[in-house]
């Protein structure tokens, strides 16, 4: 641009002062020359040369203006001027440095929205600092991980954000690079661990510019290897319990008990006991295989459920009280409460009615001084629900949140008669939520009893979906 410029004004002064000259010399005459006839001759002649000047003015003008579009953000292209050659290439030169300009700006925008959005959707937490440690960014992820919003997050210390600043300065962290297992609470309240690796940033130059760190959520994972850890140790110590008692039983007949019948009988019928245990609990391990493989395929029927529900209560009734293991002790009393309006819904009956009989069973075997147990059957916000409670041993508070899990039993519950496999609930929870229902327990504490609480999906409008169905008529139940 300077140059343009300079080379106008040359042009513009040598013009000038040639016009001048040469008006000056062609109207000379020595005698009549006065001030007034040069005065006239130079500005007549600047006048010319202004007026010649104005439109290269105009044109440089313009380009100007070009440029502070360009600066402002301003792409649009004004149109192309005509005159000076020098002007137009000037423009042309400027119209290509905005196409350039805005072609990176364009390449740098869809970068910065991509990588924008990697970090929105990236499920580890990624903060990056600048030379001082300060953070000057963090995705959702982080925030959510940190339960910190960004305008909390963004220039606070890293070390303070992290809550290590008692083990580890901002220096440590550039010298050691380590990798931390750090605890915190996320977005909605709950507990996590975050394996954290730090990487320094550096620019093209090599000096560093500062750290990313990179949050990797790793609070499922353990919880899977614990769990995997927990699985294999209770399943070695369900198994091994009943096989050393067999092997003990079976090692006495060997050496004489078997010439005493009673005492033989009496070590047989226990030995059969133990070995039907372990059946049930490999029994209990498939189905819980097939269940976390999707495998359990349910197998629906609409039924009357107030029938399906007197039937499989009657059962359970006369079960308690011929038993010949007499495995349920004390006196009970199974009372109902069911609509007499029929309930028509679609279940799996051989599914739900496992999870009856390890309900009942449950209270039942955890009852030790007899009582009543009640089952309550009704309808309610398109759902089914089934309440079953007893007056049993109960259950703390405290393990409440926790009977659903695999190999969980109450303390109080563990002994040698009614020890199970800690496997039954478990399943019972998985089944109710293949049907698309739920199951809660309740109780007030030790000696207070136990409620069971199922929830089914139901709709009356079931029946106008299956025209072939008679309302009126009765499922008999084997």
């Amino acid at each position: 641009m300077n140059k343009v410029v300079h080379s106008l004004l040359f042009k513009g002064v040598v013009a000038h002062l040639l016009l001048f000259v040469a008006l000056f010399i062609k109207d000379w005459d020595f005698y009549t020359a006065n001030f007034w006839n040069f005065f006239s001759y130079y500005v007549t002649t600047l006048i010319v040369v202004f007026i010649v000047l104005l439109r290269p003015s105009q044109m440089i003008d313009k380009v100007s203006g070009q440029l502070d579009s360009l600066i402002e953000g301003d792409f649009s292209k004004t149109e192309r001027p005509k005159g000076n050659s020098e002007l137009i290439n000037l423009y042309d030169k400027v119209q290509i440095l905005g196409d350039n300009f805005f072609h990176s700006q364009s390449n740098l925008e869809n970068q910065r929205n991509q990588l924008d959005s990697v970090l929105t959707y990236m499920v580890d937490g990624i903060i990056a600092t600048d030379r001082q440690g300060n953070i000057i960014l963090a995705n959702h992820a982080a925030q959510n991980q940190l339960n910190m919003t960004a305008e909390e997050l963004l220039g606070k210390s890293l070390t303070d954000s992290l809550n290590i600043k008692d083990k580890f300065t901002f220096y440590d962290l550039l010298e050691k690079e380590p990798e931390l297992v750090i605890d915190s609470v996320n977005s909605i309240g709950e507990a996590i661990s975050l394996r954290t690796k730090f990487v320094l940033f550096r620019r093209e130059s090599g000096f560093i510019s500062g750290i990313i760190a990179v949050l990797h959520d790793t609070t499922a994972q353990e919880k899977n290897e614990r769990e995997q850890k927990q699985f294999v140790s209770n399943v070695s110590h369900e198994l091994r319990t009943p096989l050393t008692s067999v092997k003990a039983y079976l090692e006495a007949l060997e050496d004489g008990a078997l010439e005493d019948p009673e005492v033989a009988r009496s070590f047989i019928g226990v030995s059969l006991n133990e070995t039907n245990r372990m059946i049930r609990m490999i029994s209990d391990l498939l189905t819980l295989s097939r269940i976390d493989q999707e495998r359990l395929v349910l197998n629906k029927e609409l039924i009357n459920f107030v029938d399906f529900l007197t039937f499989q209560t009657n059962r359970l009734a006369r079960l308690a009280k011929s038993n010949p293991l007499n495995s349920f002790s004390g006196n009970f009393q199974i009372t109902t409460d069911f609509p007499e309006k029929p309930i028509w819904i679609e279940i799996d009956t051989d599914k739900i009615t496992q999870v009856i009989d390890n309900i009942v069973g449950n209270a039942l075997k955890y009852s030790p001084q007899g009582g009543e147990i009640h089952l309550t059957l009704s309808t309610q916000n398109r759902k089914l629900i089934v309440e079953i409670s007893d007056q049993g041993i109960g259950i703390p508070k405290s393990d409440l949140p926790k009977i659903f899990s695999r190999f969980y039993r109450v303390d109080q519950a563990r002994n040698s008669q009614t020890g199970g496999t800690g496997l039954g609930l478990s399943i019972v929870k998985n089944i109710i939520e293949l049907h698309g229902g739920t199951i809660v327990a309740a109780s007030e504490g030790i000696g207070k009893g136990t409620t069971f609480t199922l929830t089914l999906p139901y709709s009356e409008d079931l029946l106008d979906s299956n025209q072939d169905w008679d309302d009126t008529a009765e499922i008999e139940f084997e």
